[in-house]
């Protein structure tokens, strides 16, 4: 008989476990969906800001890489021999044109592709001994250096800076990624 009487007692455990459980699980249900709700307004205002921002920096960074086409060529003509850093430039600067109708996101690594290009072609122009004494090659890398990506592409670094505030800590980062809120990169330029 003492069996019978443990085993309703167990069961009384049973169920009061379940309903805390089941209480614990609604109260963070109810919690993420308050997140979610005050959260989704801050995430689109901020994730635009950053789209805003990307669409001002993209014709100086238009203007950049047709320079950096454009040198990389001088540089190809003065040395009068090819080099793995010239045909990547030209493939990567032919194809920057196309990524406009890409996402945000991808047209930033496309963009720190070319700054990595940028810095390559300026060593090979450094440790070149032909390229580094030509007039022509200096000339055509002018502008490129004039053209400070850093500078200009402080304001959409800060624009993601926000956003990423904006996607906060845990809790509101899992809910932003359920909700298509996910990370932005800035655009980080070789020293």
């Amino acid at each position: 008989m003492t069996a019978t009487v443990a085993t309703p007692s167990v069961s009384k455990r049973r169920m009061a476990l379940l309903v805390v459980v089941a209480l614990a699980v609604s109260a963070v249900a109810a919690s993420a969906t308050a997140v979610a709700l005050s959260s989704r307004a801050d995430l689109s205002s901020s994730r635009r800001q950053v789209d805003v921002a990307w669409s001002a920096l993209r014709p100086s960074l238009n203007a950049r890489y047709n320079s950096l086409g454009q040198a990389a060529s001088v540089a190809r003509d003065s040395l009068n021999a090819n080099r793995t850093v010239f045909d990547d430039i030209s493939k990567a600067v032919t194809d920057w044109p196309g990524t406009q109708r890409w996402p945000t996101d991808r047209q930033v690594a496309a963009a720190a592709h070319l700054e990595g290009l940028v810095a390559r072609l300026s060593a090979t122009v450094s440790t070149t001994p032909r390229l580094r004494a030509a007039a022509d090659v200096a000339a055509a890398l002018r502008p490129l250096e004039q053209s400070d990506t850093a500078q200009t592409g402080a304001s959409y670094n800060t624009a993601v800076k926000a956003y990423q505030k904006a996607r906060g800590g845990f809790p509101r980062s899992l809910v932003a990624g359920a909700l298509g809120y996910e990370d932005r990169r800035t655009l980080e330029v070789p020293a």
